[in-house]
């Protein structure tokens, strides 16, 4: 049990693929750098991550983003699981073709200590946000592809919808909801050496169609101009889905708390 939540843990970590944000680019020379600390409970396990994130609009429409996290607690059954580590870093970019149109592209680097999937991750696909004045609306559907990394596995690929309500409420606290559907296409594959000259790929488990759904629920509070604290929750449903990418089918609860400041 406790190998297959560990490993479980360092899948989450390497497939856990996002955007920035689901909302326009920002104007050109604008930025923003944040502090990320999530709190997950799943069953008997706990981690704490930290999460640094930054992203920058050199020109108009571009925006380039990272994220470097890190897991600084990971406790199993009250017990130190001692995976406390680097996890793997992302570079993005998007692009805003129309107003109420963007493109991105992510790039997850082998970086993370414990990793199981060594390779590198790919993710890109498309945005369509509105803002209706009373409420904004903002989407994106992308795939995930993952290279086989050095221990020749080669996850399946991942088909992921988000869309997000932001209720204009003020100009001080602007809450917000919306859910992550992700679809597991095919199914991993084994990269198995016969002989000295043949290598033949073998489906290790049946993913094709599982799906994982992670509503959430939080709010931003305007500290100033420049400063904002970020609090929200966020759960996982999908007991086949979570078995295989997260090691443990039993719901994920995290709590996320964000400082952010902007220029």
């Amino acid at each position: 049990m406790l190998k297959q939540i560990l490993l479980g843990a360092a899948m989450l970590a390497t497939s856990s693929f996002a955007t920035f944000s689901q909302f326009p680019v920002p104007k050109a020379n604008s930025g923003e750098a944040k502090l990320v600390h999530d709190f997950t409970i799943q069953d008997k396990w706990k981690e704490l991550d930290v999460s640094v994130r930054g992203r920058y609009v050199p020109i108009q429409n571009l925006e380039l983003w990272l994220d470097l996290p890190f897991a600084v607690v990971t406790r199993l059954d009250g017990k130190d699981a001692d995976q406390e580590r680097m996890m793997n870093l992302t570079y993005g970019a998007r692009y805003q073709i129309i107003p109420t149109v963007a493109a991105f592209l992510d790039v997850s680097f082998p970086t993370g200590k414990y990793s199981d999937n060594d390779g590198f991750e790919f993710y890109f696909g498309g945005q369509y946000s509105q803002d209706f004045g009373k409420v904004a609306l903002g989407t994106e559907l992308g795939l995930s592809m993952s290279t086989e990394g050095k221990d020749k596995i080669r996850p399946p690929m991942q088909m992921k919808f988000i869309a997000e309500l932001d209720p204009n409420v003020s100009e001080i606290i602007a809450p917000y909801v919306g859910f992550s559907l992700k679809v597991a296409l095919g199914n991993p594959k084994n990269n198995v050496k016969v002989d000295e000259n043949t290598d033949i790929e073998i489906e290790t488990s049946k993913t094709s169609g599982d799906i994982g759904i992670f509503p959430y629920i939080g709010a931003t509070y305007a500290i100033n101009n420049i400063l904002s604290l970020d609090l929200n929750v966020s759960l996982g449903f999908g007991k086949d889905y979570l078995a295989y990418f997260n090691g443990n089918d039993k719901i994920p609860v995290t709590l996320e708390a964000t400082i952010a400041a902007s220029f």
